[in-house]
């Protein structure tokens, strides 16, 4: 999202809602799709410039695909003619391999040995509360979640996926990873990581990274030079308590 937010992992505007900088423009913050949303799924923005606008954090509570709110909607930051659910596009959602409990099952380093005919018995959480199953996910040999591009980014999986801390399924909202649409912090971060890439060509130092950098620091010596420090005031020694 831009204009006050980055974009991050399950921080998603409601179905319907046009481009970002077009929403920002036309969303009048009166809170009528909260009140329209019978899950509570529509949450204000506290912070930033977008305070106030409508959120759904899929964490706390997913979009159930009502559609409620874009009928609703008087400025037309979400889309009235939006009443197909198969055709929001809130986001992608993401499996991280790393913390699905079925991609680890499956992971022949940690198979329990008399797995035997059990192995699809584990977690089916995503794809059993999908409301679009074998569309937007489906299971991969009975067993491993594969996100499909009929996903639209609702959170259901995200609210119901049972691993802590972190979720083994995100929903990356819209325009995510696309450097044209980027947010604030993402285009600030790539133009800081090109500059740096660039100087590398000609300044070779610049591209030490961890333990190298920290070694070519380290041999920095200011032992015979003192800072001068411009002090622009002179202490008044007759003030009481003074040190």
């Amino acid at each position: 999202m831009r204009r006050g937010h980055s974009y991050r992992e399950n921080l998603l505007r409601p179905p319907g809602a046009v481009e970002e900088e077009r929403f920002m423009a036309l969303c009048i913050r009166c809170n009528r799709c909260l009140e329209v949303c019978p899950y509570g799924s529509i949450q204000r923005a506290g912070w930033g410039i977008t305070i106030g606008t409508p959120l759904v954090l899929p964490e706390s509570k997913a979009c159930y695909l009502c559609m409620a709110c874009t009928a609703l909607c008087p400025t037309g930051a979400l889309d009235e003619k939006l009443a197909d659910p198969e055709a929001v596009r809130m986001g992608k959602a993401k499996i991280d391999p790393n913390i699905c409990y079925n991609h680890l099952f499956f992971d022949m380093d940690v198979l329990p040995e008399d797995a035997g005919d059990k192995i699809g018995a584990l977690c089916n959480t995503c794809y059993n509360v999908c409301p679009l199953p074998n569309k937007a996910i489906m299971l991969k040999n009975n067993l491993l979640p594969v996100v499909l591009e009929g996903c639209v980014g609702c959170g259901i999986c995200v609210e119901r996926c049972p691993t802590r801390p972190r979720r083994a399924v995100n929903v990356l909202p819209a325009g995510m990873g696309k450097t044209d649409e980027a947010g604030f912090h993402f285009r600030k971060a790539r133009k800081h990581y090109e500059e740096v890439s660039e100087r590398a060509k000609t300044e070779p130092g610049d591209a030490l990274k961890g333990v190298d950098l920290l070694e070519q620091k380290q041999k920095i010596d200011g032992s015979e030079s003192t800072a001068d420090f411009d002090f622009p005031y002179e202490p008044d020694d007759g003030a009481e308590d003074w040190e």
